[in-house]
């Protein structure tokens, strides 16, 4: 799937320093912005994750018979 988007970042100087950067690294300005978002929401990506992770690891306890103990 692709995603696109179109921004205006307030400040040439923000594209100046977007272009220097995917330039040195000769990488495009796309991988430069992907990077940096990815960075950018990291631990939100990781927490998805672990989260993820953890919901696949309860399956086992959401059984209905278990509904009695609650009667406890």
């Amino acid at each position: 799937m692709k995603a696109r988007i179109s921004a205006d970042l307030g400040d040439p100087r923000l594209m100046r320093l977007l272009k220097a950067e995917a330039a040195e690294k000769n990488i495009s300005v796309k991988e430069v912005l992907v990077r940096a978002l990815e960075g950018y929401f990291s631990h939100r990506i990781e927490n998805k994750d672990i989260q993820r992770v953890a919901e696949s690891a309860f399956n086992e306890w959401r059984d209905p018979r278990d509904a009695e103990y609650d009667k406890l």
